[in-house]
């Protein structure tokens, strides 16, 4: 029996693969986890192709565009969408998406993993700095 998270999944994994500029969509926080309440928020990770000539207004503009777009397929507000930049995430938020992410989109290519090898990578230098740092 498909619940309503497989169906949803299923319909932003298909909007999503025809976004060629969008690298990476991960699904986090309550949706996934199963904790989620009518109210509760939209939390997706997201990381953009890698385009020198784009300027950071346009990517501000492609991530707009994308939460507008995700809230109409979901049908709730634009509020209760929150679009994580992994790009520019810090550790914590990175290694929340790695270990409890729905990946929506990237699965199977470079980009995740080599996600996945910068952040057990940075946390393992995290642990170790917190074990034998001085």
């Amino acid at each position: 029996m498909r619940t309503k998270l497989n169906l949803v999944e299923e319909a932003l994994r298909q909007y999503l693969l025809n976004i060629p500029q969008l690298e990476l969509a991960i699904l986090i926080g309550s949706q996934v986890n199963g904790k989620a309440l009518t109210e509760s928020d939209w939390d997706i990770a997201i990381r953009w192709h890698r385009q020198p000539e784009v300027n950071i207004m346009t990517v501000l503009a492609q991530t707009e565009t994308l939460r507008r777009t995700i809230a109409q397929l979901l049908k709730v507000t634009e509020d209760k969408i929150d679009l994580i930049d992994l790009t520019n995430a810090r550790l914590t938020m990175r290694a929340v998406v790695a270990e409890e992410g729905l990946i929506l989109k990237g699965e199977e290519t470079l980009a995740w993993h080599y996600f996945l090898q910068r952040t057990w990578r940075d946390l393992e230098e995290y642990y170790w700095n917190q074990c034998y740092a001085a």
